[in-house]
């Protein structure tokens, strides 16, 4: 089967931990996908957004210590934003049985792949810079 969203190199943030959670995060996307497709959406819904939120929440919290260590002026913006993604995901959870999986899919991809590229690439510099010095 064909996965719902591919990493491209292009998302690299140039930290290669980093890379690899967003890359297992987006697995997390495919198996959502895999499960819409498979007809067992009901089945895996609650435990994947289960799986989404506590890997969300590693993810943050590895990703804002990095920030904050390399000096990143846009911390708390940034954080506010992982804020935001926390609250909305576990509204999702909360309210499963009327929230389709597709829509489900279609927030989550689009929430991260934007993330990704737009707002995570604004602090790449600074782990660059860090690692360099």
């Amino acid at each position: 089967m064909t996965p719902f969203v591919t990493w491209k190199a292009f998302y690299s943030v140039g930290n290669a931990a980093i890379d690899d959670q967003h890359k297992r995060i987006l697995d997390i996307i495919n198996d959502l996908h895999s499960a819409i497709e498979d007809g067992d959406e009901m089945d895996t819904l609650n435990s994947l957004l289960g799986r989404m939120v506590d890997y969300t929440n590693t993810h943050f919290q590895f990703e804002e210590n990095l920030m904050k260590e390399c000096g990143y002026p846009h911390l708390e913006e940034h954080r506010q934003l992982h804020n935001e993604l926390r609250r909305k995901t576990a509204g999702l959870r909360s309210h499963a049985e009327i929230v389709t999986g597709s829509d489900l899919l279609s927030f989550l991809k689009t929430w991260w792949i934007d993330h990704i590229q737009e707002m995570d690439q604004q602090y790449s510099p600074y782990l660059t810079a860090s690692v360099s010095s």
